[in-house]
């Protein structure tokens, strides 16, 4: 029988910010009490229609951003919701910035949002949802 409780371990391959995952993004967050960000350059293989970044890509950064603040500030988190919406693409080469909020936590629930801006302030794409925060596993 398997146990139902899930046991977050970082072994550095998150797909986003995995110092150990070669075909990862490997980016680097910087966290100032409720808000994180980092920049993305985005490459050819991270590319959709050509010239254009993938929407999922960029979708998991919004995702990474937010949960990723949302285990820093209150732990064991994880995504339970998100809705993005994108405003204009992205293009291949061009550095994207990436910024994610959390709000308080009400039950283990904890409100989400995030966005991404090109270089030069133009909005890309933003995303909301909540992260909840996962049950401590008992020894």
């Amino acid at each position: 029988m398997t146990s139902s409780k899930i046991e977050l371990k970082d072994d550095a391959h998150c797909f986003v910010c995995g110092k150990s995952n070669v075909n990862g993004l490997q980016l680097n967050w910087t966290t100032n009490g409720a808000a994180t960000e980092a920049e993305f350059f985005p490459l050819k293989s991270h590319q959709g229609w050509q010239g254009l970044v993938h929407g999922g890509i960029l979708a998991t950064v919004l995702d990474e951003a937010m949960t990723r603040l949302a285990w820093e500030r209150f732990g064991g988190a994880v995504t339970a919701e998100i809705t993005v919406r994108y405003f204009n693409p992205a293009r291949i080469g061009e550095k994207l910035l990436i910024r994610g909020e959390v709000g308080e936590m009400k039950s283990r629930l904890i409100p989400t949002k995030a966005e991404i801006r090109n270089g030069g302030g133009r909005l890309i794409a933003t995303a909301t949802g909540k992260a909840i925060r996962l049950k401590e596993k008992k020894a």
